[in-house]
């Protein structure tokens, strides 16, 4: 049987994790936040932070029982590149402490691991939570969110819209270096190709983003967007039920490790 436009718009999720209310998600996505930071203890003679690099392998568990978990770490991949560059310049660039590692002029030592590690996961848990919220959420969902709590109708708008732009500015960008590449013209090699490449390919995607800012300017001129009054809107957000059990967690998680904290450490 076919569904009707109105079941179509609509977003249904079997799983109770990806399928929570936006703002249930975003509480979860404070309460973890904050607890990282309440995890940012130093153990161990090095000083390093390994309840916080712990508390990374419950994001991942967040991942799965999400049931997006290849998609949020594919989605990780940038964190972990700027994971990757701060431990290495951090480790490089600290000095103090005993000498762990020599090689030529390449010295490595116990502050700057110290200090690599703790800011690095830092960024990896904080990082990570964001990404989870926003691969499980789509920007419909947000706008529909927003529009709840009665955010401003152009500051909701104007937010989701930047998210759209995000996603559809990587996309033509990644068209047009496969134009440039069925051309013949070389966008793979060493930084000075790449350059090169990446260039002659910033004006038609500017050029793209103008005229999908004009499109929007007639779209919404068309749906009476300037028009003063309520909106209404045929998406209608769903919520899994899980919510008071996601949110009644994440608090005894919050509260229980905030009092390890005080009264244990």
């Amino acid at each position: 049987m076919d569904k009707s436009f109105l079941e179509q718009v609509q977003i249904h999720k079997k799983n109770k994790l990806d399928g929570l209310h936006p703002k249930t998600k975003m509480y979860v996505l404070i309460l973890y936040v904050i607890c990282t930071f309440i995890l940012g203890v130093k153990v161990t003679r090095l000083q390093l932070p390994l309840y916080q690099i712990a508390w990374f392998g419950v994001l991942l568990i967040i991942f799965a029982a999400s049931g997006q978990f290849m998609k949020c770490l594919r989605g990780c991949k940038a964190v972990f590149v700027v994971f990757a560059v701060i431990v290495v310049a951090q480790s490089l660039i600290q000095p103090g402490g005993e000498v762990l590692f020599k090689l030529g002029p390449i010295t490595i030592e116990q502050d700057g691991v110290q200090k690599a590690c703790s800011l690095g996961f830092m960024v990896l848990d904080v990082a990570g939570i964001f990404v989870w919220f926003f691969q499980t959420t789509s920007n419909k969902e947000i706008a529909a969110a927003l529009n709840e709590a009665g955010v401003n109708d152009k500051i909701a708008y104007v937010f989701v819209s930047t998210l759209k732009m995000i996603d559809e500015m990587g996309k033509n960008s990644r068209t047009i270096m496969n134009a440039q590449r069925a051309r013949g013209i070389e966008t793979e090699g060493n930084l000075m190709v790449r350059a090169k490449a990446f260039v002659p390919s910033l004006i038609p995607l500017i050029l793209t983003a103008i005229t999908g800012a004009e499109e929007r300017v007639v779209t919404l001129e068309a749906r009476g967007f300037s028009v003063k009054g309520p909106k209404t809107s045929v998406f209608k957000l769903e919520k899994s039920g899980a919510e008071t059990a996601a949110l009644i967690v994440s608090l005894l998680v919050t509260v229980a490790l905030a009092a390890w904290r005080i009264f244990l450490v």
